[in-house]
């Protein structure tokens, strides 16, 4: 799909930092006329070895290295390090084809490149391990911020690659759904930046273009059926290439009409429209819906299958917190190909946080 593209970035980066000397120093290319993400790759890689030779380090505990004098000493030399490293003509060539492998697959998929790029090496990473991979990773820069302050607020020091598979589809959700069709757009201006700056080496444009296919897979990595579909539709008429624009446009299309259960939840209801579900299982009554509203989430969302509807209900409201029922509510909707953003899947949501929106204010029902 980006294949002369692809070609042209590895001559661009090459051309200016090593061309064809036998060494080149993290220092000059850091200095080179490249992109940042560049820099920052080979930055991160440069860390990442470095951070791997300091815990095969041995260490006498008869020396107080954690004296703070000492540590920042520390910390001067590893900069000093780090910025004077040599890559040799294969390192660099090994590095780079490594770097542009990542940086399409990242920008095109970010979800699903974090989860083979961050724990390629094992099955748990501690924070100061996620933060120097994090290093590489210079767009969409929203997803460390966010967990390095989910980690400190539940106090854990590492993750598991499936724990943070959930944390990071939940934090693409949670802000997805503050954005505007807009700004739904703008998050694809880093992936339109990269390929427009290759593209204008190989052939003067008017506008520049992604392929609708690569943001088909961008869209689909976030889970955004409505707009996959559209893309798909765009791409069976034949056209292959979309401009920024065009995109705008096509999500305001699709998006959009997805936020009308925020005005249609604030309408008032008929009285007599609306009724507390409760499982007959359980003595508490569950979550405040309409009849009619309930049919259509059983009918959309479970194939009329109204015993799954249930059974999902009473595993959420079990949970201890909205955080751990989000969780839950995602996963589903993830296992059963479920567009979270379809007029049903928001009613539903609204209910189950109602619920423990009720309960926290609450304590219990009554």
């Amino acid at each position: 799909m980006f294949e002369k593209e692809i070609e042209t970035f590895e001559k661009i980066i090459r051309s200016n930092t090593i061309a064809q000397a036998p060494v080149v120093s993290l220092r000059n290319i850091l200095e080179s006329n490249i992109p940042q993400n560049v820099k920052s790759f080979f930055r991160g890689e440069v860390e990442w070895l470095l951070y791997k030779e300091r815990v095969l380090e041995k260490r006498s505990v008869k020396f107080n290295y954690s004296q703070q004098d000492i540590q920042l000493l520390q910390e001067q030399m590893d900069m000093l390090l780090v910025y004077n490293f040599s890559f040799s003509s294969q390192e660099f060539s090994r590095t780079l084809e490594r770097c542009i492998h990542f940086l399409f697959n990242y920008l095109c998929r970010p979800q699903w490149t974090l989860e083979s790029f961050l724990f390629e090496e094992s099955y748990r990473m501690n924070v100061r391990e996620l933060a120097i991979k994090f290093r590489s990773c210079t767009e969409y820069n929203y997803f460390w911020k966010i967990l390095e302050k989910h980690l400190t607020q539940k106090g854990k020091n590492e993750l598991s690659k499936d724990e943070f598979i959930k944390i990071i589809q939940r934090i693409d959700a949670e802000v997805i759904k503050q954005q505007s069709a807009e700004d739904l757009a703008r998050m694809t201006e880093p992936f339109f930046a990269f390929v427009n700056y290759i593209q204008q080496y190989l052939y003067p444009v008017d506008d520049f273009t992604l392929p609708v296919k690569a943001l088909m897979y961008f869209f689909d990595d976030k889970k955004i059926s409505s707009i996959v579909r559209k893309l798909t539709a765009f791409r069976e008429q034949g056209k292959k290439e979309i401009t920024y624009n065009e995109l705008a446009l096509l999500i305001k299309e699709s998006f959009m009409p997805q936020s009308f259960s925020l005005e249609e939840e604030l309408k008032p209801q008929k009285k007599e429209d609306v009724k507390i579900f409760v499982d007959p299982e359980f003595d508490a009554p569950k979550i405040v819906i309409s009849e009619h509203e309930r049919k259509q989430i059983i009918q959309a969302l479970f194939h009329n299958a109204e015993e799954e509807f249930k059974s999902l209900v009473a595993k959420i409201i079990e949970t201890d917190s909205w955080d751990d029922a989000s969780l839950q509510l995602d996963h589903f909707f993830t296992m059963n190909d479920v567009d979270p953003f379809s007029r049903e899947a928001i009613i539903f949501t609204n209910a189950l946080q109602s619920y423990f929106s009720n309960l926290n204010q609450n304590g219990s029902y009554s």
